[in-house]
């Protein structure tokens, strides 16, 4: 296969993971073997002929599928919250199971502080943002932007299930799909200041760290599900 073509088609599905809570588009650019150029190309502007279909794939599937998610969630809330919060939920236990039983961790007191701290903070955040759901400040935009996309960079870790977390998902996913700039740009220039800052720091910090960052934000991630039925 032409290389800019799998390019284009990994830019594809890793644009719809990261749609969907539960996906996480770095595993997904690891499965297509695009990973390492594109941290490579974030941290050292290499590799931009295949980079760019790479992008046209991820934008073409952003806004031709936000459309179909965003049309779902409000036709069909109650049944697609469900639906997402057991996804979440699913994907939370995964993480932290699967990289318990094959990732060379610390499988002590360690594990168990980490989890339990990821759970207080995944209750505690899910509070914490009630008030912006519907009205997100400027601050919050830029912040939702900086990590989303920061998380994007972290394979098992989906930076579509944060903004879901922290109550923000609906909004992103409607403002894409109506073109709402007034949300969008906010957003995406947290997302710019994350592509400036964050590769090297990510790249490193999942070196040394990765696999326990696994189990947190796993813990996070389902108790973001969890929180639905509460």
């Amino acid at each position: 296969m032409n290389e800019k073509i799998k390019y284009f088609i990994a830019g594809l599905f890793i644009g719809l993971s990261e749609l969907l809570p539960g996906i996480s588009g770095a595993t997904v650019a690891l499965m297509f073997g695009v990973y390492e150029k594109i941290l490579n190309f974030l941290s050292r502007f290499k590799d931009f002929n295949l980079i760019l279909p790479l992008i046209i794939g991820m934008i073409v599937s952003v806004l031709s599928f936000s459309n179909i998610i965003d049309f779902l969630y409000k036709n069909y809330r109650d049944i697609f919250s469900f639906l997402i919060a057991l996804l979440m939920i699913g994907y939370g236990c995964f993480l932290v199971i699967n990289t318990y039983l094959k990732e060379n961790i610390n499988k002590g007191k360690g594990f168990y502080i980490n989890l339990f701290v990821a759970i207080i903070i995944g209750f505690t955040i899910d509070q914490f943002y009630l008030s912006e759901i519907y009205n997100p400040s400027l601050i919050s935009l830029i912040l939702s932007g900086f990590f989303a996309c920061s998380f994007l960079l972290f394979p098992g870790i989906s930076g579509s299930a944060f903004l879901l977390a922290i109550g923000i998902y609906p909004i992103i996913i409607g403002s894409i799909a109506n073109l709402n700039f007034e949300i969008l740009i906010p957003f995406g220039f947290g997302m710019l200041i994350a592509l400036s800052l964050m590769p090297r720091v990510i790249k490193s910090a999942y070196k040394k760290y990765g696999k326990s960052i696994l189990i947190f934000f796993g813990g996070i991630i389902f108790i973001s599900g969890i929180n639905y039925f509460l």
